[in-house]
């Protein structure tokens, strides 16, 4: 597409004419664009200024159809002030395409995306696996330390537990409604009413309190396709889930803690200090329960952050239709922002469900609900880092660790030797005894982002020892096998970020 320079653009705000009206009134825009002989019809809060904009590019070019009989033609661009201001975007956006973790996916062999499954339902395969294993088992940490119990709720629940929570008045449009034998019943797209179920079984005590429930949980919400992205945005996809139950005065205390526990899963993959932002969001025009409860939990949240020391900046309405909520932002290596990370307080579910608790004095309280999320979407997550560390993973979740190759087929013997001690020894090992040359062998190790290639020889067989290549050029000689595999597993267990035979050798 050819970069349209100041001199050469052609852009000007015009009225909505007659034939375009009924399409501005469907999509909400309020301004016209003409660029060439297109008519653009923009959101609402996005202004455009003619004047300013000195270079565009096209992007993209894909039929929509929003809705039936109504074709669109939808182009996706950029627009700068200059042309070099252009180029630069462009050259970051060729990093960026390098990095996409829908390539990586398919070239690492993590995960797939088919046709005959359905849009937006991702199927990992054996290595991608081992990551969201990995992941899951970083967070069961994590609730082990905070007290949190796993629970397995089901997929699907009668219509009427939703109307019950509100999903079916205020989230409908995503969800996924049947009826069976008489009787309508969705899948669902958030796990929190069946730890509500869980809590409610028995009769609750102040002693009891806090009840902290955690779920690695599946949920299913029905983006529309143009919205779905990868691993990014999906129609079902797993949250590292937690709700847990409090009387008031325990809440502030919960938050703080989950926060710390987020700042240090984050710190694992190197997002810290200014590569993160904290956001509070408050009550939605859409929404559940009073306006006194909305200002107390909200209230917490904040003095929660102060008493922790940690800025925060205010998102006004952008809250969940329960709760107002903290998101934390962490910023990756090309310099874009995410979120996953949310805790969410809230009075209004606990009222809807009529959860009570027995005080101290006998009387009925009812309880507070945290919802909290520490890496969010497990699929979103790996995304992310997926792209974040362009698919050369630290070691501790790389899907294989090691392989062990042998420099000549005579040396076989001593490599299957080599690979069953680090595999008895909990490493993640394979071979390759291929024909190729040696030099494509490792390189295919490379291509495979695999972190440790162990090479042996003659010279290795008979002094029990191996060399060692990693990432960054690293290159050791003549190791003892046994003081390898201690350094790598030291590596594993502390989730080191980098690899350490370099400094231990």
């Amino acid at each position: 597409m050819k970069v349209i320079e100041a001199e050469e653009r052609d852009i000007e705000i015009v009225e909505a004419r007659s034939e375009v009206e009924p399409l501005v009134e469907f999509l909400g825009r309020t301004r016209v664009y003409r660029v060439g002989e297109f008519h653009a019809y923009i959101e609402p809060d996005v202004e455009i200024s003619p004047e300013k904009v000195g270079a565009i590019k096209i992007l993209n070019i894909s039929a929509h159809t929003p809705q039936p009989g109504l074709k669109l033609l939808r182009l996706s661009g950029v627009a700068f002030k200059s042309a070099s201001e252009l180029e630069k975007y462009l050259e970051w956006l060729r990093e960026a395409s390098m990095r996409d973790h829908r390539v990586l996916g398919r070239r690492l062999d993590l995960f797939g995306f088919y046709e005959e499954a359905g849009q937006g339902l991702v199927i990992y395969h054996p290595r991608g696996q081992i990551i969201r294993e990995e992941l899951i088992g970083l967070i069961r940490e994590v609730n082990e330390r905070l007290g949190y119990r796993e629970v397995y709720t089901p997929h699907v629940y009668r219509a009427f537990l939703w109307k019950i929570s509100g999903h079916y008045d205020l989230y409908k449009d995503k969800m996924v409604l049947a009826e069976i034998g008489g009787e309508e019943y969705g899948i669902k797209p958030m796990n929190c009413p069946g730890h509500i179920l869980i809590y409610k079984s028995k009769p609750r005590s102040y002693r009891d309190l806090p009840v902290k429930l955690s779920e690695f949980g599946t949920v299913y919400r029905w983006e529309k396709r143009g919205e779905l992205y990868g691993l990014l945005r999906l129609r079902g996809f797993t949250q590292d889930d937690g709700h847990a139950f409090l009387r008031e005065d325990q809440v502030g205390e919960e938050v703080k803690n989950i926060i710390v526990e987020v700042m240090g899963v984050l710190k694992i993959f190197g997002f810290s200090g200014e590569d993160i932002k904290i956001y509070v969001s408050t009550r939605p025009e859409e929404y559940i329960g009073t306006e006194e409860m909305w200002e107390k939990a909200t209230k917490v949240l904040m003095e929660s952050l102060e008493e922790l020391g940690l800025p925060y900046e205010v998102k006004e309405g952008e809250g969940a239709f329960y709760g107002p909520k903290i998101d934390i932002y962490f910023r990756d290596s090309l310099g874009r922002w995410w979120q996953c990370s949310t805790i969410q307080v809230d009075f209004a579910l606990p009222q809807r469900f009529d959860l009570t608790y027995v005080d101290r004095d006998g009387s009925k309280k009812r309880p507070v609900m945290i919802h909290r999320a520490l890496l969010g979407s497990i699929e979103r997550f790996m995304a992310i880092i997926l792209e974040n560390f362009s698919g050369r993973l630290p070691t501790w979740i790389s899907p294989i660790q090691a392989r062990v190759i042998p420099v000549s087929r005579d040396i076989i013997p001593y490599a299957e030797k080599v690979a069953g001690y680090l595999r008895s020894n909990g490493i993640r090992v394979d071979t390759d005894f291929g024909e190729e040359t040696l030099s494509k062998r490792i390189k295919r190790a490379y291509d495979e982002a695999i972190p440790y290639i162990v090479l042996v020889g003659r010279r290795e067989a008979e002094n029990n020892t191996v060399t060692i290549r990693g990432r960054g050029n690293i290159q050791v000689k003549d190791m003892p096998l046994e003081e390898f595999t201690k350094i790598l597993l030291e590596e594993v267990r502390k989730r080191s970020l980098t690899q350490i035979v370099a400094e231990k050798s």
